[in-house]
């Protein structure tokens, strides 16, 4: 079998695992934000230009303290370092397609943005498939699932999604980030919040 078929399985049971998930649970409302999203997915895993709508929940942000661990286990450790951490922390929200039980958000971090606005950073670790763990194709190697949000004053903007990354450090912010922003797997259109104020958020 080849690399790229090896790849191309992987990455057709990792999204399955996803697409036949239970529906999402709600946090409390108002202990909650959620935003809702177009995707179109640009990326080599799955149907490439395929459009889906996509929820995020997010019930907390992460702590100053939470946040430093993870920062410490990736500059220590690097990526495996990262897995190992995420793997032990508890759940603070939600992402994934409407309607599905999505990924649990295990780091979630607010910064300013242009023109007053903001940036939200979340991440997890991503569901492997027993073949993909048993195969270890090189997509074991990308073990993070990440959605970066760039919103205006209103709560409106764009994103970035990926669902096979890897993750670095933003030192300009002491915050995670994907490796490469600029690659574009999963465009993120029409994001908006609905609303709601996590515990944790940066008070503007």
């Amino acid at each position: 079998m080849t690399v790229r078929s090896s790849f191309s399985r992987a990455s057709i049971h990792i999204i399955a695992a996803v697409a036949f998930s239970t529906a999402i649970c709600a946090a409390p409302v108002g202990a909650q934000e959620r935003f809702t999203a177009q995707a179109v997915n640009m990326s080599n895993v799955g149907r490439s230009g395929a459009v889906g709508t996509v929820d995020i929940i997010i019930e907390r942000y992460s702590t100053e303290s939470e946040r430093n661990r993870f920062l410490a286990a990736l500059t220590e450790r690097g990526n495996d370092g990262l897995l190992e951490a995420f793997q032990k922390a508890p759940s603070i929200g939600k992402v994934g397609p409407t309607g599905q039980v999505g990924l649990d958000i295990r780091y979630a971090h607010e910064m300013p943005g242009e023109d007053g606005g903001r940036q939200i950073v979340i991440a997890s670790d991503r569901r492997m498939s027993f073949l993909e763990a048993a195969n270890r194709p090189r997509t074991v190697d990308y073990p993070f699932t990440v959605v970066q949000l760039k919103l205006d004053n209103d709560g409106k903007g764009e994103g970035k999604a990926s669902l096979l990354t890897r993750i670095e450090v933003d030192k300009d912010h002491n915050a995670l980030v994907l490796e490469n922003f600029a690659s574009r797997p999963v465009d993120l259109m029409g994001v908006r919040s609905m609303g709601g104020t996590p515990k944790g958020r940066p008070q503007p």
